[in-house]
């Protein structure tokens, strides 16, 4: 009998710490997030939250229900390389950019919400990421060999 207790413990302590972890990242405001002034994406001027550890490349954005309209996620990397995200526990449609250490887009695609059957890979090396709402580059005329002006 109190093996079965201790593992009922265990289980709700172990499940309350793994839901609350959701849930606070949900939680996370806008002004405890990294959001940043302007970049500008082929002379669009485009309000972003910059990424640039490996816990919060990760954890990009997951669990939210949101992005604002002219708001982007950047993620900044150490080296130049070929890049691969993925769209686990992301509700948002989202487009991405791969840019290259000279701020060219080298690279855009489409990504599906919550899709975990698919990888988006950069076409060639690149140094960061821009993640923004689905249609966002296209709506404003964005395509490969934009400039962005950090």
């Amino acid at each position: 009998m109190r093996v079965f207790v201790y593992f009922i413990w265990f289980l709700f302590f172990a499940l309350s710490t793994t839901c609350g972890k959701a849930e606070n990242q949900k939680a996370i405001s806008a002004e405890e997030r990294n959001i940043q002034p302007f970049i500008k994406v082929d002379g669009i001027s485009l309000e972003i939250e910059i990424v640039q550890d490996a816990e919060s490349r990760q954890l990009g954005l997951m669990y939210r229900d949101e992005l604002a309209e002219n708001l982007g996620m950047l993620f900044v990397f150490e080296t130049t390389r070929v890049l691969s995200f993925w769209m686990r526990n992301t509700f948002i449609p989202l487009d991405i950019a791969f840019i290259d250490a000279a701020g060219l887009i080298v690279d855009i695609q489409r990504m599906e919400p919550l899709d975990e059957s698919k990888q988006y890979i950069s076409a060639v090396p690149a140094l960061y990421a821009l993640e923004v709402n689905a249609g966002w580059f296209e709506k404003n005329g964005v395509k490969q060999g934009s400039k962005v002006q950090f």
